[in-house]
């Protein structure tokens, strides 16, 4: 028996809570005391009301200052990922080479193209070994398969140069100086 449900968004969280912590409450806005699940050091400072950005892309991940404005990506060196509706979430990619603490990238079922356009479903902007499509990760029927969009420096995976194959649970592919492991939940 599982010890966590799924919410219709794709959010795992405890099959103890009624609802997921992840979602904003039905008719409200989600606020940091809403999911810091009785942590005493969580930053309860700033609540996020979603509203008063402009005209900024939300379907795109954006990185907001201290002060509270929107941020340029190139001052960070974070993966942004786009939001994708409609489709099931299948797998993730994990970074610790992103940020030391670790950040997870979704996968959902069909394609999933990666790089640095801004076009690409998981866009990493400041690794400059990175090719604008770098790679595509395609899931069908229940498998993954990869193929490098002949990019300039390559795709490595598990320490393999490899321009097309299969990926299971737990690889861990190069792109660049970027690493990430591969979790499928397919």
């Amino acid at each position: 028996m599982s010890e966590f449900k799924l919410c219709e968004n794709g959010h795992y969280f405890p099959d103890s809570l009624a609802e997921c912590p992840y979602c904003p409450k039905k008719g409200g806005m989600m606020t940091a005391g809403d999911s810091d699940f009785g942590n005493p050091h969580f930053d309860t400072d700033v609540g996020f009301s979603g509203q008063g950005f402009g005209n900024a892309a939300l379907n795109r991940t954006q990185i907001f200052s201290d002060a509270g404005g929107l941020s340029t990506p190139s001052q960070f060196n974070f993966v942004q990922q786009s939001y994708t509706q409609g489709r099931k979430l299948a797998g993730w990619l994990v970074s610790f080479t992103i940020d030391p603490n670790g950040a997870d990238y979704r996968l959902y079922e069909g394609r999933n193209v990666i790089g640095s356009d801004q076009a690409c479903d998981i866009i990493v902007p400041n690794d400059p070994a990175v090719s604008g499509k770098h790679l595509t990760i395609l899931h069908r029927m229940g498998h993954f398969k990869f193929r490098d969009e002949l990019s300039t420096n390559g795709t490595f995976v598990n320490d393999v140069f490899e321009e097309e194959g299969n990926l299971k649970d737990g690889d861990i592919i190069r792109i660049g100086d970027t690493i990430f492991k591969f979790r499928s939940i397919a």
